[in-house]
């Protein structure tokens, strides 16, 4: 009787894991659905916003828009078509790039649920169930934890910002005296670093870095939702 009654216990805290973890992932899942067309019906106004700038030969601002609308939609076909059309020059590294392939609420969806998942499972490990399934799952939990957390912030690794002043002098030092590197014009892409006084520290698409005016440059993660 008593081996029953563990059996059944047994059976029952399984059941009650699997209905668990299966709600996670059906909240993670419709969550992510929720973000995705949310994100996807704000970027379609980012890129009209960019083909008017563009038609009103208004490079800074179309640029901003459109590489708003990447930063929210990087994985729908339109909002790629568009940045390809206006030829804009990338400026961040490959892997903040790649990890922007989802976005950064996204990444923090994964995160969350996985962690729950992962938590859940070691409490079930230290209350004493040794089910091999307990423990893989808390592992591969803790994996994918493991890698939402790594997205989030390979995705926040690097500011890109578009230069918005025309004429923009990139300064090899943050002094208005210093001498000029180079001139980044109206609509050039860069990665934002860090302050200093009135200035920024920025990294353009070719390599070069400078210091130019912080109010010269907009950052693109700005207007994010």
């Amino acid at each position: 009787m008593t081996a029953r009654m563990g059996f059944r216990r047994e059976t029952l805290t399984r059941v009650a894991v699997v209905i668990a973890m299966s709600l996670a992932l059906l909240g993670a899942a419709i969550a992510g659905r929720d973000i995705v067309a949310d994100e996807s019906a704000q970027a379609r106004t980012f890129v009209a916003d960019g083909q008017r700038a563009l038609a009103r030969d208004d490079r800074a601002s179309a640029v901003l828009s459109l590489e708003r609308a990447r930063w929210l939609a990087p994985r729908e076909p339109f909002v790629r078509a568009a940045i390809a059309a206006a030829d804009v020059n990338e400026a961040e590294p490959f892997l903040p790039r790649a990890a922007r392939l989802l976005t950064s609420r996204e990444w923090s969806a994964i995160a969350t649920t996985f962690g729950w998942l992962s938590g859940l499972g070691i409490a079930l490990v230290v209350a004493g169930w040794r089910s091999r399934y307990a423990v893989r799952g808390a592992v591969a939990a803790g994996c994918a934890f493991v890698i939402g957390m790594t997205g989030i912030m390979e995705s926040n690794a690097s500011a890109p910002g578009v230069v918005t002043g025309s004429d923009t002098q990139m300064l090899v030092a943050p002094y208005p005296s210093a001498v000029v590197e180079k001139a980044l014009p109206a609509g050039t892409m860069v990665v934002v670093g860090s302050r200093y006084d009135a200035f920024v520290h920025v990294k353009a698409g070719d390599g070069a870095t400078g210091w130019v005016p912080r109010d010269r440059v907009e950052p693109i993660a700005g207007s994010e939702g």
